[in-house]
């Protein structure tokens, strides 16, 4: 197991948290007093990350919303990416993909420069463009499989792509530096999944306003959980569930919500990660 999913393990641990949180800047997600600036953005984000601390086990910031902003967008990635707990897996959402030479550059900007623990990755220009991800074995690099959106269905499913790339990723999972991108959507296709790919972290987005309710989550874990003999030998059961559910929106109160926002926030992200838990069929002892 890497560095990263060490951490992750004991990220999971200590929350009692299967929660990933969502660190996105765009003016349809600010809650209600925050204006659309780079100020305004940068202190509704460190609210979510203050609020969330201690319920969720990761947090993952989606850089395309912060690349949209421009060079103070950028800067405002690495401002965010620092506030974030030493304790917390931060995941780049990138979903980076291309030849061996830029894939290296890609791969040291996110995991060098920007200091993630995790990344998204496209898997599909094959073994050479992901060489410069593997090769950061104490990083964790989550490679899309099978995605939440509709469009799953043009190249991900047809032909069974996705048992392609689960099959290729388990193979190379060398030093536990691997996971899989599966859409909480697509629960009827984890368990196929998990077969193809037992010892890796699943990150599974989709969960709450793309669409997976309480039923999607419960097939999910029910699918998903390691077995027992996830990287390294030792037991799935020991070492969590190899999942982390992704909440973006749903731990975003609403424009006309009265509450105090930060309160609002820290209630919404306990209901979500409390629901992630009661599915799981058993209590989860929270440490503080």
């Amino acid at each position: 197991m890497s560095a990263a999913g060490e951490k992750l393990y004991k990220a999971q641990q200590l929350t009692g948290s299967l929660l990933s949180v969502g660190l996105e800047p765009a003016p349809e997600y600010l809650p209600r007093g925050f204006e659309a600036t780079i100020a305004g953005f940068e202190a509704a984000l460190r609210l979510i990350i203050e609020a969330t601390s201690g319920i969720a086990a990761a947090f993952k910031a989606n850089l395309a919303f912060f690349e949209s902003l421009g060079p103070d967008g950028i800067s405002l990635l690495y401002r965010i990416r620092a506030c974030v707990p030493a304790d917390a897996l931060f995941i780049a959402d990138a979903k980076r993909g291309d030849i061996g030479s830029t894939a290296r550059h890609y791969a040291k900007a996110l995991y060098g420069g920007l200091g993630a623990d995790a990344a998204t990755v496209n898997p599909l220009m094959g073994r050479d463009a992901a060489e410069p991800f593997l090769e950061w074995t104490d990083r964790l690099s989550f490679f899309l499989c099978l995605t939440s959106n509709q469009g799953a269905e043009d190249f991900l499913l047809p032909n069974g792509l996705f048992r392609s790339i689960a099959a290729k990723v388990e193979a190379w999972n060398s030093a536990g530096q691997c996971g899989l991108v599966v859409g909480a959507t697509q629960s009827d296709r984890v368990a196929e999944i998990r077969s193809l790919a037992p010892s890796l972290p699943f990150l599974i987005p989709g969960v709450g306003a793309q669409g997976a309710g309480a039923a999607e989550i419960a097939r999910v874990i029910r699918a998903g959980m390691l077995g027992t003999s996830p990287a390294n030998g030792e037991s799935g059961d020991l070492r969590g569930a190899g999942l982390i559910f992704h909440v973006t929106r749903g731990i975003l109160p609403s424009k006309d919500d009265r509450m105090d926002t930060g309160e609002r926030i820290r209630q919404l992200a306990t209901e979500w990660r409390d629901r992630i838990n009661a599915a799981r069929g058993s209590e989860v002892e929270v440490s503080r």
